[in-house]
């Protein structure tokens, strides 16, 4: 999460099967199968777990933590600030990584809770002990959100001064500059990597800070020129200007190359559902993001999910869309666009 820039009966049998599934006698082992369950996106499993290891007298330190990141995958951001400040409260004197990475989840949970300029102050504190880039970006982050535009480049620039040719970091900046209003001050990041080092620099990364200025002529031949290499990320992105481009009928057949010797690729199986929406050809695309959801990746399980929904409306099942919808939020109930979506699907 601190790296980037995430839903009667049968349900006591549940329950029951999940705390007897934990209850062990490792010394920490219900603690283990906590933190896969989080991963998993399984809370509840999650929750069963840290309780037995609460009654297993497991390590109480990590087991605040633990529900700290349960109640922040559940949006419940009061509740997350309240675990993760009870997990730092049996820290000692010597700062260590689990205390800084705590830390990180307590910032988020103030981000996500509105409560931005707390945020702020536990960014400040990481900074204080530790000159770290990622803290200054975040920090960053809180003060853009404040509206404090000056405070947040000088902290982006810090941040990139450290690795002035991560390009992920510069594009990342520049995206939330760009999404604040501040455009011009988003591009110069990207212009300036372009200006400084375009003889070192690939024709990859050419190509994509290309992209993010909205070049897309230039991001294409960038691209194109470098495809050679066959890589997933150069084919996920050439596909995606040519979708910039209209013409979503070349990049479907883009993603659709590369899926032939590597049918896994759940980015590229999203992205050509996606293209199938667009050419109107729901079925094909629910198949694919169905496709992609049985490759089980939780990093792509919340944008698939959603995209299924979608594919379901766009198939005119608005009883199936409303059901996986329902699910949806249970999971993810602080994805506002879902949420307005829902009160759609309600009202067919």
């Amino acid at each position: 999460m601190r790296k980037r820039n995430v839903k009667a009966v049968a349900a006591i049998l549940i329950v029951m099967t999940v705390l007897s599934g934990c209850n062990t006698n490792k010394s920490r082992e219900n603690i283990r199968q906590g933190f896969d369950a989080v991963t998993a996106l399984e809370y509840e499993k999650a929750t069963a777990c840290f309780d037995a290891a609460e009654e297993a007298m497991e390590n109480p330190q990590e087991i605040a933590r633990g529900r700290g990141l349960v109640y922040l995958g559940m949006a419940q951001y009061e509740e997350a600030i309240e675990q993760f400040i009870t997990a730092l409260s049996y820290s000692n004197e010597f700062v260590d990584d689990f205390d800084f990475d705590t830390n990180y989840y307590l910032a988020t949970a103030y981000f996500k809770s509105g409560q931005v300029s707390e945020a702020g102050k536990v960014y400040s504190a990481i900074l204080d002990l530790r000159d770290d880039r990622e803290a200054h970006y975040l920090r960053g982050l809180v003060y853009l959100e404040e509206g404090k535009v000056t405070e947040a480049k000088t902290d982006f620039d810090i941040a990139l001064s450290k690795n002035s040719s991560d390009y992920d970091l510069r594009i990342e900046i520049a995206k939330a500059l760009m999404e604040k209003g501040y455009g011009n001050e988003g591009k110069a990041y990207l212009q300036a990597a372009l200006g400084s080092n375009e003889k070192k620099i690939s024709e990859y990364d050419k190509g994509r800070l290309s992209y993010y200025l909205g070049d897309y002529e230039n991001a294409r031949n960038y691209l194109e020129s470098g495809k050679g290499n066959k890589n997933a990320e150069v084919v996920l992105l050439l596909g995606q200007t040519y979708e910039k481009m209209g013409d979503y009928n070349y990049a479907a057949s883009i993603y659709s190359n590369y899926l032939t010797d590597h049918p896994d690729n759940v980015l590229l199986l999203n992205r050509l559902g996606m293209c199938k929406l667009q050419g109107g050809d729901a079925e094909s695309a629910l198949d694919y993001f169905d496709q992609a959801l049985a490759l089980e990746d939780p990093t792509m399980t919340q944008v698939l999910k959603f995209n299924q929904i979608v594919a379901y409306e766009y198939l005119g099942e608005f009883d199936q869309a409303n059901v996986l919808m329902r699910n949806y939020l249970q999971i993810y109930p602080d994805d506002l666009d879902a949420v307005r979506e829902y009160e759609f699907l309600k009202s067919r």
